[in-house]
């Protein structure tokens, strides 16, 4: 068999990617060691995955990536994909044995002004068999129950050796990608090593999706902890739950389905052996509220299940006739949704390279040295996070860096458009800023010099270097609410107009971007 293009694992970026390329009359092939639909986690978008699907949109004129990126259109032009609501980002401290979840644990940041725009918690059973879907309509040669067997690098190409229906298939392919994410089937078969680099955190999951769970803002007022009013209802969100032993994300469905899981800190004390169902309990017995949100929930299938360590990095993303999209070479934690967007960038990327022709070796590298300075900056913020997770104060003031860098680079590009570097090369997260940067990572050692002792005085000076290190991007006010609520305010947008080096009546007239306006 033979093809321009390879593309190993059909979720929703290498889905997408196949359809894109045969879109250009590339002959791609497309292989999946499952079957279409089935359950797969990284469930959450956020506003720079919803630029970069416009972006693709109107690149390759496929209106359906248009709907995906906003809740409002998504419920209008593809109703039978199920999706849930996400206005923002809610965070709450808990403390063992106690129910109390007080208006000083609670965090609130809006990714979007209203409803009509938000972004959108993705059921991936659905969302990925469309792709595949429109990826055959499209042309692309798609397989599933193939498995991998060995790959080799040619001189014009790749041979792989796979397995389809029990028999042997050999596959000579111009370009491969390895979209399998936690499959690493390039790696493993190349012999592509690990890197060395020491993580701050080592974690594990356990999770599922679940049927019967109440809002946890209802659960707080029927205990009579009323919260003040947020910019959005606090479960219309990605919630995050912050514990002692890690953290947990509770992802809600507009149908009311729910998806939930524990990030485990392997260096804390965890619950007791035994299967995930008891795992799951011990873990919900220790937080009060979190037994009463989930006490009459259901299990959906294949029920609450257990992963190992999920922290993977591997020392190269690319080859001369090869690369890894962006979740197989590198993954760290969901704590900020980063995947979506993360993963969808490497696509815009892979298909400019190949939609035409073979990328240069100087394109190649590009690719992966871009990929190895957005780990870092990922694996940077991440450390520092689980340091801060155990002080509530600290890891909000925290969680301001990774806020302020998105806001801003999402509003610069609705506003401004995508000037300069192309968006899709400019760097996730700012890794190609020298401003952000430093600051990513210089985070985890001033996270720690904070922790020391538990100090006020440690605590107050680190917020202070926040607020002035993010003060030049600082668009939306972040660290400037009392109650640490932030919405999308045009107010505090028009004041900083300057920060975006434009007048204010210039902002007053781009506002109506931000709500998708021309």
């Amino acid at each position: 068999m033979r093809r321009d293009i390879a593309i190993i694992g059909a979720g929703f970026a290498g889905s997408l990617l196949a359809r894109l390329l045969a879109l250009r009359g590339r002959d791609v092939l497309l292989l999946e060691r499952d079957r279409h639909p089935r359950f797969s986690l990284g469930e959450s978008s956020t506003p720079l995955a919803a630029l970069a699907l416009e972006r693709l949109a109107r690149r390759y004129q496929q209106p359906d990536l248009h709907s995906l990126a906003a809740h409002g259109r998504w419920c209008r032009d593809l109703s039978g994909l199920r999706c849930g609501l996400k206005r923002g980002f809610t965070f709450y401290r808990h403390r063992p044995d106690s129910f109390a979840v007080t208006a000083d644990a609670r965090l609130l940041v809006a990714a979007s002004p209203d409803d009509e725009v938000a972004d959108c918690q993705w059921l991936r059973a659905d969302v990925d068999a469309h792709l595949v879907a429109l990826a055959r309509e499209a042309g692309v040669d798609y397989r599933d129950r193939f498995e991998i067997v060995s790959v080799q690098e040619c001189g014009d190409g790749m041979r792989l050796h796979g397995r389809e229906a029990d028999q042997a298939v050999d596959i000579d392919a111009g370009f491969v990608v390895d979209a399998s994410g936690a499959g690493e089937v390039l790696a493993r078969t190349l012999g592509v090593e690990s890197t060395e680099a020491e993580f701050g955190f080592s974690t594990r999951l356990l999770y599922a999706h679940f049927d019967g769970v109440p809002p946890f803002a209802e659960v707080l007022a029927e205990a009579d902890f009323d919260l003040p009013p947020g910019p959005y209802p606090d479960d219309w969100a990605a919630v995050h739950h912050l514990l002692d032993e890690g953290w947990m994300y509770v992802l809600r469905f507009d149908d009311g389905l729910v998806s939930a899981g524990v990030l485990i800190d392997e260096s804390q004390r965890g619950p007791a052996a035994g299967d995930a169902n008891a795992r799951w309990q011990v873990l919900m017995n220790r937080y009060p509220a979190l037994a009463s949100t989930f006490a009459s929930a259901n299990p959906v299938a294949p029920g609450i299940r257990a992963t190992g360590r999920l922290q993977r990095w591997r020392r190269r993303a690319a080859g001369a006739r090869w690369a890894m999209l962006p979740q197989t070479f590198a993954f760290f934690d969901p704590l900020f949704s980063t995947g979506i967007a993360w993963n969808l960038l490497g696509v815009e990327r892979l298909a400019g390279l190949l939609e035409e022709g073979w990328p240069s070796r100087n394109q190649v590298n590009q690719y992966a040295a871009l990929l190895q300075a957005e780990a870092s900056q990922q694996r940077a913020l991440l450390e520092a996070a689980y340091l801060a997770r155990h002080d509530f104060s600290v890891f909000r003031d925290l969680s301001f860096l990774y806020f302020a860098c998105v806001s801003f680079e999402e509003i610069r590009q609705r506003l401004l458009g995508d000037v300069g570097t192309p968006a899709a090369w400019r760097g996730f997260l700012g890794a190609r800023d020298p401003f952000w940067t430093t600051l990513f990572l210089q985070a985890p050692g001033r996270v720690r010099s904070a922790m020391v002792g538990g100090e006020a005085a440690a605590k107050d000076s680190f917020s202070t270097w926040l607020a002035r290190a993010i003060r030049p991007r600082n668009l939306v006010g972040l660290g400037e609410s009392p109650a640490q609520l932030y919405g999308i305010e045009p107010d505090v947008l028009i004041a900083r107009s300057g920060l975006l080096g434009i007048t204010r009546d210039e902002m007053r007239a781009l506002l109506p971007r931000l709500r998708g306006g021309n």
